[in-house]
Order: C-alpha cells, then sequence, then structure tokens
C-alpha cells in the first residue's frame, strides 16, 4: 500500500496537481530504496520584519510569462508533518511529495554541533538521493541560526577567531563537501546572523575576521565543483538596514543570501502586502549578486494574524512578483512542508529561547503548506502553481 501511495505521488498524480506535470516530468521516479538521511525539521526558523505596503505594487499572478528565461530553481523542506521522531517512512513520503510537486531544489541544513562522522555519512546518502534526480543542493551550515549558537559546548564561548573554532569550522566544511562532492551547488554559512551579532555585538569583529576566513577555506576546498557558491546568511531585515556586518560579508561571498519570513518574533504576522516593493529592496541590496532566499514562508496560525487564506495568498503573490524579478533571484525555499506538533513545536521554539506557547511558536510551527494530520492546506495549491511557472527553463 506505501508502495501505491509513492508511485501515486510521482506517477499518477491527480487533476488537481496536474499543473505540476512539467516540473515532475524533470525530476524522474525517485529510487525509493534510498536512505532517507537525518530525520529532523531542516532547522529553526529565520526573522523578518514586513512594513507596510500595497497589495497592487505585487500582484497575485504566478505567471512568470513575461520574464527573462533566467533559472529559478523553486524548492520546499520536505519536513514530516505532526510530533515525534518521524519514521523512515514519513521522510520518504514527504521527500516524494516534495518531488512530485515540481521542487527542483533543496536546503540541507545542519548544526555544527551535529556534524560528526555519523552525521556526514548519512549527509551523503542524502546528497546521493538528490543528485540522482538533478535536484540542485543547497547546504546550510547553521554556524549560529538567529539566537542560537550551535557550536559544540566546548566551543560555546570561546571567541569566533579562536584557533579552535577556526580548525573545527574547516573540518566541518571540508567533511560537507567531500560528503556531497560536485552536487553540492551552494553553501551558506550561519543563517540570520544579524540577529546573532545584533545581541552579541562585542562578537562582530571576531565573527567577521572568522566568516572570513570559513568562507575562503571552502572556496579553496579541492573537491568542490567549480560552480560552488558560498555565502553569509542573513534575514531581509539585516539585508535591507542594513546591518554592519552586511556589505564586507557580501563582497566576500558569491551571492546574497537571505530569509523572507515576515513578523516572525512579533505578536503578528507581517501583512500580506508589499511583496514586490521587499522583492526590490532584497535585489537592490544583492547588487550584481544572485540570491538564494535560503527560506521563505506565511503562517496559519490565527494566534499570530495568519490563516490558511492568507497563507496561500502570501505564496501567490510572491511567486507573482517573482516573475519579472526572476533574474535575480535564482534559488527560492518555502520554508516548511508540514506543521508541527506541540513537542516538536517546543524544542524549536526552545532553541531560540522562546516560550511553547508564544507568537513565535505559533509562527513557525504553522508554517506548514500541510497541517499537522497531513492534509493539504490552500497554500498547498499555490505552491504547486509556483512551482509550475518556474519549472523551465
Amino acid at each position: 500500500m506505501r508502495l501505491l501511495h509513492r508511485w501515486l505521488l510521482l506517477g499518477a498524480i491527480p487533476l488537481a496537481t496536474s499543473i505540476a506535470t512539467v516540473a515532475c516530468e524533470a525530476v524522474g521516479r525517485p529510487d525509493l530504496i534510498t536512505s532517507p538521511g537525518p530525520v529532523g525539521d531542516g532547522g529553526s526558523m529565520l526573522d523578518a520584519g514586513w512594513p507596510e505596503a500595497s497589495l497592487e505594487d505585487a500582484g497575485s499572478s504566478t505567471d512568470a510569462s513575461d520574464a527573462s528565461s533566467a533559472p529559478v530553481l523553486v524548492a520546499l523542506t520536505p519536513n514530516p508533518a505532526g510530533d515525534g521522531t518521524p519514521s523512515i517512512g514519513q521522510v520518504i513520503d514527504a521527500r516524494l511529495k516534495v518531488l512530485a510537486a515540481g521542487a527542483r531544489g533543496v536546503v540541507m541544513r545542519r548544526a555544527l554541533r551535529d556534524l560528526d562522522a555519523t552525521a556526514l555519512a548519512a549527509l551523503a546518502q542524502e546528497g546521493a538521493f538528490y543528485s540522482k534526480h538533478e535536484v540542485s543542493i543547497a547546504l546550510t551550515l547553521a554556524l549560529v541560526d538567529r539566537a542560537e549558537d550551535t557550536r559544540p559546548s566546548e566551543l560555546v564561548g570561546a571567541p569566533w577567531d579562536a584557533p579552535e573554532v577556526r580548525d573545527a569550522v574547516h573540518q566541518a566544511i571540508d567533511g560537507s563537501i567531500d560528503a556531497l562532492g560536485p552536487s553540492l551547488s551552494s553553501l551558506v554559512l550561519g543563517r540570520d546572523v544579524d540577529v546573532y551579532l545584533a545581541a552579541h555585538p562585542e562578537l562582530r569583529p571576531g565573527f567577521e575576521i572568522f566568516a572570513l576566513d570559513a568562507l575562503a577555506h571552502a572556496r579553496a576546498h579541492p573537491g568542490a565543483s567549480p560552480d560552488l557558491r558560498v555565502g553569509v546568511g542573513f534575514s531581509f531585515v539585516g539585508a535591507t538596514l542594513p546591518d554592519p556586518s552586511f556589505e564586507p560579508l557580501l563582497e566576500a561571498s558569491d551571492m546574497a543570501v537571505l530569509s523572507y519570513l515576515p513578523g516572525l518574533g512579533e505578536k503578528e504576522a507581517g501583512l500580506t502586502t508589499g511583496i514586490a516593493a521587499h522583492a526590490d529592496a532584497m535585489v537592490a541590496s544583492a547588487g550584481e549578486k544572485p540570491i538564494l532566499l535560503e527560506s521563505f514562508g506565511y503562517p496559519s496560525s490565527s494566534v499570530v494574524g495568519g490563516s490558511p487564506a492568507k497563507q496561500a495568498l502570501f505564496l501567490e503573490t510572491f511567486f507573482g512578483a517573482l516573475g519579472p524579478r526572476r533574474a535575480s533571484f535564482g534559488f527560492v525555499n518555502v520554508e516548511m512542508l508540514g506543521d508541527l506538533g506541540p513537542v516538536r513545536c517546543s524544542e524549536r521554539a526552545a532553541a531560540q529561547g522562546e516560550p511553547p506557547d508564544g507568537p513565535y511558536a505559533a509562527y513557525i510551527c504553522s508554517l506548514g503548506l500541510v497541517t499537522v494530520s497531513a492534509e493539504d492546506k490552500p497554500a498547498w495549491t499555490s505552491f504547486l502553481q509556483g512551482a509550475a511557472a518556474f519549472a523551465s527553463p
């Protein structure tokens, strides 16, 4: 029965989702006898603000025919919905659902403290799965993840430019590139580093020295693809204000890595408006460098002013605004496939020092395009339409 379900996801998609068939044909039928790798939620969230603007600036059509032929790889983090540790079957099913929907990219995320030999072997297996099906791989080494320092406990508190921190990061970079090889197209160092640095301004000089060294080390790795792009991750707010560290680290990067989660950390989510103006601000901040949107999404929880309809409108409007700006956005990743149950949600919030019943938790745990019980939300259809619109070239 499970094999039939997976075949239906890949080869017999219902008429309601036929809009994604062009992209599905490019993916092919994934090998079901493949180790799924780690079963985490894909990392915690990023922070981004959202000033008010007019919906008229964004439009709502996902038709990309008026744009140039610059490729945009649309991705969706394939985390299983629900609670508890996902089973291998649930992990595989989530990946197949995302591939069948037409995703052409994936963001794989790892905390620095988790990259031991076993984790690197799992990373290689997961990478082989995606590489076999011609899915572009972006790896995020979340050295910091918004408020969280993901270094091993023995390194937390050490200066970022200390030799022992540098050596540990070099080892993680080397192991990750060795595991993924030339299939790795993008390497991101840190997520929302502007939020972390704003909370620890005394660490900024040392972190900049450390990050510049890590970027250079990754670029010089003999096993890396000659087309590998490296960059440091910032939030939308950090990139467009900009944060003091953005320009020097962007200058040393091959791409501008940004997140776009409007209102995360506030009492209410941002308005589902002004997306075109925000996209223009990202393009202006990136200059001539391509943008990798490592994370974007909108909550459906009413606790923070969201709803399933607003979430769907956000995705529809974003993809509509992306069309005429596709030359600047090479890779865009929707943050979550599945909503999280209370246990996993509490763990995600706790990693950021947030309460399990606060607005932060309500936001991040309702970013999925399917419910906790794995039922499709209206935003799932919006994603299918967006993925189909950018299925080629």
